[in-house]
Formats: structure tokens, sequence, C-alpha cells
């Protein structure tokens, strides 16, 4: 049987982690955001959806997209965030749902950092939410970026509330600790999960 297990969490709280351990006890993980990346290189059906709605004024000096450029037309405005997100979320969709598709039975971690506030809950039979308070989540964006405070929290509070997400969750992961902590629990999570099937 398979089983699809949501992987979600705020910027630097340790998703990634949380995917590679996963990884590493022989699941199979699907990432949203390198599947984001893929299609949006050169010619793929991302790139040509920015282009057709955006213009080639998005595109930096090798023809390829300038994230940045993009990430500053819609930090701000969360009109434009809200075009992007429509002519973007449905093609993201749609390859997770045929990555899904391709795997065999068994247990398949999709990593989507925007899982609920995309409403995609409905993709997966559980979810987690990996969590991490403020305080340290600031530190560690500000150490992973070399942003200042500001800046951090900016991005931090661009995004809906960890403390949410952990309400909305079957389970919760906190990645406070150690690597070694927050691999006890992944495994801790993962038995609960298969006990319930």
């Amino acid at each position: 049987m398979k089983r699809i297990i949501g992987i979600t969490g705020g910027i630097a709280s340790g998703k990634s982690n949380v995917a590679s351990i996963c990884k590493e006890l022989g699941y199979a993980v699907i990432d949203s955001d390198e599947i984001t990346h893929e299609l949006s290189l050169k010619d793929g059906p991302i790139y040509k959806a920015i282009i057709d709605r955006f213009g080639k004024d998005y595109l930096d000096l090798n023809g390829n997209l300038d994230r940045k450029k993009i990430a500053q037309l819609i930090f701000n405005n969360s009109a434009m965030k809200t075009v992007l997100d429509k002519i973007t979320h449905p093609i993201i969709v749609d390859e997770i749902k045929n990555r899904i598709r391709n795997i065999p039975d068994g247990l398949i971690f999709v990593d989507i950092p925007l899982l609920f506030e995309a409403k995609l809950e409905y993709l997966c039979d559980k979810t987690i939410c990996v969590f991490l308070r403020k305080k340290l989540q600031v530190e560690r964006l500000m150490a992973r970026d070399g942003i200042d405070e500001d800046y951090a929290l900016a991005k931090i509070h661009s995004q809906m509330d960890l403390y949410l997400k952990k309400e909305l969750a079957d389970y919760v992961i906190d990645s406070s600790g150690d690597f070694i902590e927050t691999k006890k629990q992944v495994i801790n999570v993962i038995n609960d999960i298969l006990k319930g099937e």
C-alpha cells in the first residue's frame, strides 16, 4: 500500500534534515523545491509560464530566470505573489503527482514547505511539521543566508506561523536538538505511522 507523508515547516526549521533522514532510512522522498528548480530551468514549463506572464525583463544576461528579481517582485507584493503562485503551483503539483505515481508501494515522503499555505494536505495521508522556536529559527536563518535579523524576521513572517502549522500537522518533530536527536524523533514518527496502517 502506498502512503503519502507530507513534510512541512518554516524556513530554516530543519525540513531538509528530516527529509535526508527519511532518505537515509531507505524511503522515497520527493522534494518540491527541487522540482520547482528543475521546472524553472531554461525552456522548462515554469520558465515558460513566468516569461509568458511577466515578460523577458525577469531573465538574467544568460537567458535564465533571474531569481533575485522575481523574489524582489513578490516579496512585498502579495498580489504579485498570488499571481506567481497561480501559474506555478498547478505545474508543481502535477509533477509531484506524477512522481508519486511512478514510485512503488510503501511510505513516500513529500517535502512541501508551503503545504498548508497552498492547501495541499489533500495529497497526503499524514503530515509532519518540523518545528523550531522562533529565536533559534532566526539565528539559523541569519547564519545560513548571511542576512541581518530584520530581513530574517521578514522572511519568516512571510510564511504561515510555525505554531499554527504545528497545530495543523498530524506529527511534530522538534529540530532544536542535534542531528541524532532529530533522527530519533523521525524514527519514532515513522514507527507510529507504520503501526497505524
